[in-house]
């Protein structure tokens, strides 16, 4: 039984030690939207947020997310960050550009 317990042990340590071994810089990753119709015809969706790991974007900052719903392009554009995060950019009346 004791053999058992430092089995357990030995592959609880080797698994904190990989998960501490991940740079989240190199992952990718999304959630899924949900997109309802309200009473008065809008359209409302939960919030999300999407990342391009390092290794699969080269110098991100010059990059654009092109968007599309259902499979279907859509006139909307996201830009990534130093860190492979995608976010929206919103031209603002004075053509300034806001993050």
């Amino acid at each position: 039984m004791n053999y058992v317990g430092q089995l357990a042990g030995q592959v609880f340590v080797q698994v904190k030690e990989l998960y501490r071994g991940l740079n989240p810089a190199t992952l990718s990753g999304c959630i899924d939207v949900i997109v309802v119709r309200r009473p008065d015809g809008s359209l409302q969706c939960s919030p999300f947020h999407v990342r391009f790991g390092k290794m699969g974007v080269l110098r991100s900052r010059e990059k654009v997310v092109d968007m599309e719903i259902n499979g279907e392009p859509v006139d909307l554009h996201m830009k990534l960050g130093d860190n492979g995060e995608a976010f929206f950019v919103q031209e603002t009346e004075n053509d300034q550009v806001t993050f």
